[in-house]
């Protein structure tokens, strides 16, 4: 859903992947099971996170003075940086993209 680009431009793998982690929501959950609340949370985080990133450069997702850029893109087995459980990594969707998140801090 986050990725149909009739609905919102502009957000890829990487803002899929770290909107979920930060609205806590694991990757897997149907769009029925979220009321309208939840889906427009969804997509008012992904406007925020993409205005910060306009410009170019380096997509940062994390306040800047906290190390890692991103919460949970690209982390695959490293440790949460909420919670320190391993970041879970599988290919889903029709498409099998690259998915990335917290088993605990998204929980199924």
């Amino acid at each position: 859903m986050l990725l149909d680009q009739r609905i919102a431009a502009g957000i890829g793998n990487v803002y899929k992947a770290e909107i979920l982690f930060l609205e806590r929501r694991h990757p897997l959950t149907p769009v029925e099971g979220l009321d309208d609340e939840a889906l427009a949370a969804l997509y008012q985080r992904a406007g925020r996170l993409l205005r910060a990133n306009l410009g170019g450069g380096r997509r940062i997702t994390r306040p800047a003075d906290r190390g890692s850029r991103l919460w949970v893109y690209r982390r695959r087995g490293h440790p949460c940086l909420v919670c320190a459980t391993p970041i879970a990594y599988a290919r889903l969707g029709t498409d099998q993209r690259g998915t990335y998140w917290c088993p605990r801090c998204q929980p199924a």
